[in-house]
């Protein structure tokens, strides 16, 4: 079960890690941006992968991604559904799905309407959330180690 020391505990160890603030707030951004993406399953993967590439720290991306958990998943991807649908002009009733019918031959036309829209607004809300978790996470970042200086200067005064 997720808990309040469950958090805290990943905060911190965000906190101690040895990189500058702007990297680690950089690729926690990085981390809420791929927790967003619509590719279910596949979130610690691109995490692990663009961190290789982009040579940030994996721990704060993977961090990152537990932005979409089970607690948030529906209201990520119901409001990225709804930001795609009002932003790609979708404003007709969309028809239902009918998955008793749906094959890999029919999927792609029964599936389009809501595709397109998804992709858009899951794309959407990643960038404005990673644009909002970064002053967050730097801000954090450099607020603790600040704190965490001027209590080791007082501790050897």
């Amino acid at each position: 079960m997720i808990t309040i020391s469950y958090w805290r505990n990943k905060v911190k160890a965000i906190l101690h890690l040895d990189d500058n603030p702007h990297r680690i707030a950089a690729a926690f951004s990085l981390g809420v941006f791929i927790s967003c993406s619509p590719f279910i399953g596949l979130h610690f993967i691109s995490a692990f992968f663009l961190a290789w590439v982009l040579r940030l720290n994996p721990v704060a991306v993977i961090l990152g991604t537990l932005f979409n958990n089970p607690w948030t998943f529906a209201p990520i991807f119901g409001a990225s559904f709804w930001i795609g649908i009002k932003i790609y002009g979708r404003h007709e009733l969309l028809q239902p799905i009918h998955w008793q019918d749906l094959t890999i031959v029919n999927a792609i036309p029964q599936l389009e309407p809501y595709l397109k829209p998804f992709l858009l607004g899951t794309t959407l809300l990643g960038i404005i959330a990673s644009v909002i978790a970064y002053p967050c996470a730097y801000y954090f970042i450099k607020e603790y180690r600040y704190l965490r200086h001027r209590a080791q200067e007082t501790s050897h005064v």
